[in-house]
Parts: structure tokens; C-alpha cells; sequence
């Protein structure tokens, strides 16, 4: 009989000492395994732990995520592959790969760098949309519309001025409607997703 004292591994590698590789294997792929499912519910009590206001904008990148995802749709139901680095280190370590097809990806699965634009575009509308309504804009008005489009420009300009395409570096007034409507789009979904409620 063992000495309860002594680990069976010390034993399986006394009697075995062939198995250290595999057993090295093991113990890689259980802590692996373990960082992965600890990960997964630090996310979930993340995400569950969000004010109303955070949720919200969650739904409101996504949706614009998946609105740009559709024009890349496939006939099979794909999109075109869109590959991209990530400098999201936690998300590289639990792919095994720093790129992602952010096409194919759905928004909660994007790397945190990939979720940027669309998180911070959806926060300006969501801002914007609070503050009129709670001072009793018509959501539905063409002045509306366009106020908030040029916030959610104005907005966007400030955080990319740096390589900013010359036909997207002007004023919203100044701005192509093919341009303004990009902006439009945004303010629309964050209304489309906050009347859905």
C-alpha cells in the first residue's frame, strides 16, 4: 500500500521515468484549459456586471459590426475574408494566432483593438440620442439626424485625423452625402437598437 503522503506522480515517475514528457503534456493542456474556462466567466461576470447604459452600446457596436460585415457576405452565408493583426494579447494567446478575419468574426469574439472604432462611434450616438431625448428632441426629425450625424463625424475625425482620407477629413457640412450617410448609419442603428428594447 502507498504512503498517502507520497503523490502518485512521484510514484508513475519513479517506477516510469518515460512518462515525465507526456505528463509535462498534461499539466501544459490542463493549466491551458484552466486559463481558458477562468477567462471565459471573468468575461461573462464582465459583461453581466455592465450598467444598462454599457449594454447598450455592446448592442449598438455590434450591430454596426454586422452591418459592415454585410455587404462582404458570400453566397454560402460567409463573408470575404478580412485578416487583420491584433495587438490584443490576451486574444492571441487564446487563438494561438495574433490575426483575426475580422469579417468572420462576430463582435463579442473580436479582439478588443478590432472593437475600438465600432465601441466608440456607438458611444457618441448613444450619448447623443440620451441628451435629446431627455431634452424632448424629435428623434425622427431630419434636424436631428443630421446634428447627430455630425457629433458622431466630429467625433470620429478627432480620433483619426491622423490618417484620415483627404474626402473624410472635412467638416460634416463639407462632407460628400455618400459620407454623411456613414455617419447617418450609425445614429440610425444605435435608434434602431435602442426602440427595439
Amino acid at each position: 500500500m502507498l504512503d498517502p503522503g507520497v503523490p502518485v506522480v512521484a510514484v508513475a515517475l519513479a517506477v516510469a521515468p518515460q512518462l515525465l514528457p507526456r505528463l509535462s503534456a498534461i499539466a501544459r493542456q490542463v493549466v491551458t484549459d484552466h486559463r481558458g474556462v477562468m477567462s471565459s466567466i471573468g468575461r461573462l461576470l464582465e459583461h453581466l456586471l455592465r450598467s444598462p447604459r454599457a449594454r447598450r452600446i455592446d448592442r449598438v457596436s455590434g450591430c454596426l459590426h454586422d452591418k459592415w460585415r454585410e455587404a462582404r457576405r458570400l453566397s454560402d452565408g460567409t463573408f470575404d475574408p478580412r485578416i487583420k493583426k491584433t495587438t490584443d494579447q490576451a486574444w492571441a494567446r487564446r487563438h494561438g494566432t495574433d490575426e483575426v478575419d475580422i469579417a468572420n468574426t462576430r463582435y463579442d469574439d473580436l479582439p478588443v483593438d478590432w472593437q475600438k472604432d465600432n465601441r466608440e462611434s456607438a458611444t457618441v450616438a448613444v450619448r447623443v440620442i440620451d441628451a435629446a431625448r431627455r431634452n424632448g428632441a424629435d428623434l425622427r426629425h431630419e434636424d436631428f439626424m443630421e446634428d447627430a450625424g455630425e457629433q458622431v463625424h466630429d467625433e470620429w475625425l478627432r480620433r483619426n485625423k491622423d490618417w484620415a482620407p483627404p474626402e473624410q477629413s472635412l467638416k460634416y457640412a463639407d462632407l460628400s452625402e455618400a459620407e454623411k450617410e456613414k455617419d447617418r448609419v450609425v445614429v440610425r442603428e444605435a435608434l434602431n437598437v435602442l426602440h427595439s428594447k
